[in-house]
């Protein structure tokens, strides 16, 4: 009986230690612009767009702005719109929507087709392309 009983409180002490640790132990870095440092980071220019529209936008009765609010309200996503080559926006995407339908200047990581947007970097408006 003594041997069932100190079997039992030494499982319950294991289990308790093991709550603990898992509890203590920090949560996993998911933006891999802040777990790994020395990422290139990248300047990017271009239009904020949507995925349905990309360029061209279907409403003419909307400015660009709206259309692309609407179609990001409807399930599309942000886009960065740059010559010829349209990139999907991943990431900080606050501000996106105050800047929808202009050409902007961002900072961040080139995976594939997809910049990650950098979360300590804000978003500008990209006035080198306007004329005076």
């Amino acid at each position: 009986m003594t041997t069932l009983g100190s079997s039992l409180l030494l499982g319950a002490v294991l289990a308790s230690v093991t709550v603990a640790l898992a509890g203590s132990e920090s949560p996993q870095v998911s933006d891999p612009l802040q777990s790994e440092p020395d990422v290139p980071r990248q300047s990017f220019s271009g239009v904020i767009t949507d995925s349905q529209c990309g360029p061209r936008h279907k409403s003419s009765a909307e400015g660009a702005a709206d259309c692309v609010r609407s179609c990001v309200r409807g399930g599309s996503r942000f886009i960065l719109v740059s010559g010829e080559k349209s990139y999907k926006l991943d990431g900080n995407l606050t501000g996106l929507s105050e800047v929808a339908g202009q050409r902007v200047r961002l900072v961040g990581v080139l995976n594939k087709d997809t910049i990650q947007i950098n979360p300590a970097s804000p978003l500008a408006a990209d006035r080198s392309a306007e004329t005076p």
